[in-house]
């Protein structure tokens, strides 16, 4: 549940920003260095974009706008895999513009890309306190605090969100996720139920609602609801390799060995179900 910006974006934006300030002649190499970065990214030759941008620093390491730069060398180096050192140019970018909104929002995601979520509730914390709607800082800090089973406070967040926004989709299937961790079949069910209602074409929904299902000893409702999902998303191993097992389950060995064998093709490795296509024959 990422929140990510176009990275492709963000350079036009901060290109546009550096064609209005004022350009002085001692600067013209800086705002050189700094256009030949982002046409670089825009091009994805990010190496050569981080250099640009490394460059550009060397000649005014004292700029204010360098708290942009640092920014879009981050976003660079996400994109070569660099993510530690994405966060230090975060870390630079934010001691030069600490109420930076969108350079704080692109550090959280970072940290909640990489899994530390008490550092990525901070930043989007601080989002927050500047600004009390910011819905996606909303959701992920209500996405997180789920992951944590941390109810209470995911509710707030995923109602908060509602307030906002009473359709919203994440907040909403939020609540339904809770509501199935706390074994509340009935009341997951219906609110799964009424979000297919509004997003038939969400492959997900009819997952989870199938999850429910088999869990709650139904398994021909959840087949059929697998089967839409494997109608949606045909390439989800995940989802044929469940219906298999549901299949083999209920019985059915031949549809469960075809879906055994489908699930392989989409990249399920063969030797981890020998014993499932040998009792399947």
């Amino acid at each position: 549940m990422k929140t990510k910006i176009n990275i492709a974006l963000r350079f036009s934006l901060l290109l546009t920003v550096y064609s209005l300030l004022p350009v002085t002649a001692s600067a013209q190499s800086y705002e050189q260095y700094v256009e030949a970065g982002i046409k670089a990214a825009d091009h994805q030759a990010y190496a050569e974009a981080e250099e640009c941008f490394r460059q550009a620093l060397r000649l005014s390491p004292d700029d204010y706008r360098n708290a942009l730069l640092f920014a879009n060398m981050a976003r660079v180096q996400q994109e070569q895999g660099k993510k530690q050192k994405a966060l230090e140019s975060y870390d630079r970018a934010l001691s030069i513009a600490p109420l930076n909104l969108p350079i704080l929002h692109s550090r959280a995601d970072l940290y909640f890309e990489m899994g530390n979520y008490k550092k990525a509730l901070i930043d989007y914390g601080n989002i927050l306190d500047k600004d009390p709607d910011n819905t996606a800082a909303l959701q992920a800090c209500g996405y997180i605090y789920q992951q944590l089973e941390n109810h209470e406070q995911a509710q707030q967040y995923f109602d908060h969100l509602l307030r906002i926004d009473p359709d919203n989709y994440t907040a909403l299937l939020g609540i339904a996720l809770i509501e199935q961790s706390l074994h509340h079949t009935s009341e997951a069910l219906a609110r799964l139920t009424r979000l297919i209602e509004q997003h038939a074409d969400r492959a997900e929904l009819y997952t989870i609602r199938a999850e429910i299902e088999a869990e709650n000893r139904q398994p021909e409702l959840a087949i059929m609801d697998l089967d839409k999902a494997i109608e949606l998303e045909p390439g989800n191993a995940n989802t044929v390799l469940t219906r298999a097992y549901l299949y083999k389950l209920t019985g059915n060995k031949r549809l469960a060995h075809h879906d055994f064998e489908r699930a392989i093709e989409l990249g399920v490795p063969r030797s981890s179900l020998k014993r499932e296509l040998k009792e399947t024959k």
